[in-house]
């Protein structure tokens, strides 16, 4: 049986839990709010909302009160306007419009509210102790400017994930601040985004301009294979700022990962080495000396190395000109988690993970393996803790860790000695209540999620066990299987080819022609073994960092902010990155590079990117004017699900190292910006030297922590 709610003389349908501003936005009916976000919990603190129902004998907050059947609403009576305007009178009491001070005068909801109600100023403010801005890290709080609207607080506990920040004290003397000291979360900034008078600042953006003079350009972030959509601020060709687009949420990495752009070491020429020493030198030069390393030992004895922040563009030319000249080629991608990947492919039929985060989100078990968001993609615990609050999702975590939103889990498990595929059959046979209780959850579910991630991949060495426990749960319960990792283009790295890790190494190539890819103990070390044992060694890049510095030839790159490409997200859909800011002069792109070195060797390379894309296309599962789509665009494939054979073993159990990767910040693209202290850019909280669990459930940090590993940032 159909329910109707009249608002302003119109009957309008709703849904059983909708409020009057629900059916009003649906319905594309104008209500002024302040505190609201929407499917966040409701406050009812900026009373902007107001509207007048009829029986009621005062305006009610359309944010908080819901449809009823029959009910009658009216948003626009002189009564409802006058209530309104006494509302925001009293915030601007605290507030006042100094608009022309205000770096956030043009970004700024409570001006833009002001000027509909035809306020321009409260002129009985009264004088009020003034409060310095409080450091909070990576952000800044302007207590006076705060109108305790709460919707920082709400956003950080109901879609971060973090419960960071909460008001504290009472009347005049309320505010928000730290749930710890100091801040230290994801700071994925959602509370910037989200104030609605600029009283949380971005500290690296404080006293840089005015949000007036900034140009947004929006692309896609290129720091993890979310692929969450970003606006770059930019004013004379530098980037500024950044801030949220269509809906979606930034992390840390893209809301301040940009920075590696000014960093005035970035290398300006191409680089030789000379008897242990860089010297500059022009590009025909450098290329020749790149041409003749390659050859000098054998084309067959050269291979090019690629890493996971290349385009799709970048990937398939390099293979291109690998297979052309009879060069070797491998990827990151397939060094760090080849033999997996091959294992999901053979199972499911394709390298991408199966389902989408949209799945996720809808799902009632989540089963998260191995995966620490805030070091890989926290952009899918958005997704997760979505899901807890969406559908009272329940959330297992099979780690080596406790997570920081430990206290969010139906049940969390440590696995001691990496043993993740021990606890799988222990879910599956065990007597133990906490067991059984998960074969209740799996049993009685309909819609089930697997997330696995790094603690997995390198930690168990069984890794056909994660998807033997797919085959428990059953194709028609598993929704989603979403594999988490650190690199923007894992995905297409995988369908570009190449060797595998044993093939590369069994060749043991003189000469390695390296891109986008700086590897280190802990971090793809096969590959950095295979850069020291070579005779010759070129790389382009943009800083002299870790093995960069052993190159013979250096070549001035442009980053991925500089040139347009294409990249696969780890749910399967075109990513699609567009120049933000003009490159240095003497920088080339590494397509552009491809093409040079490709007519080195008379092969011909196309150093365009929506060419090389139209060509590529098929190849990735897409169709050549996907580039030029402004919809989501998912590849194409078939949904097989294969038995995977496999029988536990009992594992051998001694002490094991686990390289995890590093938190707030993600190798030479931004950590250097931390390297190096004269450069006047504000710290994260950490550069850690050892793992320190997000939650702790007892004083001992023993207590969560997996016994028998050691978990080391790379």
């Amino acid at each position: 049986m159909d329910r109707y709610i009249t608002i302003n003389d119109k009957k309008y349908p709703f849904k059983e839990g909708e409020t009057i501003l629900m059916v009003a936005e649906r319905n594309n009916i104008h209500i002024p709010v302040l505190c609201y976000i929407r499917d966040i919990a409701e406050t009812g603190a900026c009373r902007i909302c107001l509207v007048e129902v009829e029986g009621v004998p005062q305006p009610v907050a359309s944010c908080s009160a819901f449809a009823t059947d029959g009910m009658v609403v009216h948003t626009d009576t002189e009564e409802v306007k006058r209530h309104r305007l006494k509302a925001l009178e009293f915030i601007l009491l605290k507030h006042p419009l100094k608009c022309g001070i205000c770096e956030n005068a043009e970004d700024c909801v409570l001006r833009e509210l002001a000027r509909q109600m035809g306020l321009s100023e409260v002129t009985d403010v009264e004088e009020v102790e003034h409060h310095p801005l409080q450091d909070w890290n990576m952000l800044l709080y302007d207590r006076d400017a705060c109108v305790l609207c709460m919707r920082c607080v709400n956003v950080c506990r109901d879609v971060a994930g973090c419960d960071a920040i909460d008001v504290v004290a009472r009347g005049n003397n309320a505010h928000i601040e730290p749930v710890t000291e100091p801040l230290n979360c994801d700071f994925c900034g959602m509370c910037v985004d989200s104030c609605p008078v600029g009283a949380i600042k971005d500290k690296p953006f404080t006293d840089s301009l005015k949000v007036w003079e900034l140009e947004y350009i929006n692309t896609t972030c290129s720091f993890c294979p979310v692929g969450c959509k970003i606006n770059y601020g930019v004013h004379q060709n530098q980037i500024h700022r950044t801030r949220l687009s269509c809906g979606t949420s930034i992390c840390s990495k893209g809301r301040y990962g940009f920075k590696f752009l000014d960093i005035d070491k970035r290398i300006k020429s191409p680089l030789v080495k000379k008897d242990g020493v860089f010297i500059k030198t022009d590009w025909h030069d450098a290329m020749d000396k790149v041409y003749h390393g390659l050859t000098e030992h054998g084309i067959e004895n050269s291979i090019i190395v690629a890493g996971g922040w290349l385009s799709n563009e970048e990937l398939f030319s390099y293979k291109a000109l690998a297979d052309k000249t009879g060069m070797k080629f491998i990827t990151e991608a397939e060094v760090y988690f080849g033999r997996f990947a091959r294992l999901f492919k053979d199972k499911f039929g394709h390298y991408e993970s199966v389902g989408t985060l949209e799945e996720v989100e809808n799902s009632d078990v989540i089963f998260v393996i191995g995966a620490d968001f805030a070091r890989e993609n926290v952009g899918v615990k958005w997704s997760v803790i979505k899901a807890i609050r969406k559908n009272n999702a329940k959330v297992i975590t099979i780690g080596l860790q406790r997570y920081d939103y430990e206290e969010r889990t139906f049940l969390s498990l440590i696995a001691d000695y990496a043993d993740f595929a021990g606890e799988f059959e222990k879910i599956k046979s065990s007597d133990k209540n906490i067991y059984t209780a998960l074969r209740k959850q799996i049993s009685s579910n309909a819609k089930i999620s697997i997330i696995v991630g790094n603690e997995y991949f390198c930690g168990e060495s069984q890794l056909e066990s994660i998807l033997s426990f797919a085959d428990y749960i059953g194709q028609d319960k598993l929704r989603a299987f979403i594999l988490t990792y650190d690199k923007f283009n894992y995905v297409g790295s995988l369908y570009a080819g190449g060797l595998t890790i044993d093939e590369a190494v069994s060749i043991s190539p003189k000469a390695v022609f390296a891109l986008a890819v700086n590897p280190s103990t802990g971090k793809n070390e096969e590959l950095m073994h295979l850069i020291e044992n070579a005779e010759f060694y070129a790389t382009p890049d943009m800083f002299l960092t870790g093995t960069v510095n052993k190159a013979d030839v250096v070549l001035p790159v442009m980053s991925v902010l500089e040139s347009n490409g294409t990249a696969v997200s780890l749910d399967g859909r075109l990513l699609r990155t567009k120049r933000v800011v003009q490159s240095p002069v003497n920088s080339k792109s590494n397509l552009e590079i491809a093409h040079i070195l490709g007519d080195y060797f008379r092969k011909k390379i196309d150093k365009d990117a929506e060419n090389v894309f139209k060509q590529i296309a098929l190849s990735l599962g897409f169709n050549a004017d996907d580039y030029e789509s402004t919809e989501e665009v998912y590849r194409v494939k078939d949904k097989i699900f294969n038995k995977t054979e496999y029988s536990y073993t009992e594992p051998e159990y001694r002490e094991r190292v686990v390289y995890v990767n590093p938190r707030h910040h993600e190798g030479v693209l931004t950590k250097i910006i931390f390297a190096h202290e004269e450069e006047n850019y504000p710290n994260f909280p950490e550069i850690e030297k050892y793992i320190s669990p997000g939650y702790a459930r007892s004083g001992s940090i023993l207590d969560n922590l997996a016994k028998g590993v050691k978990l080391i940032p790379r």
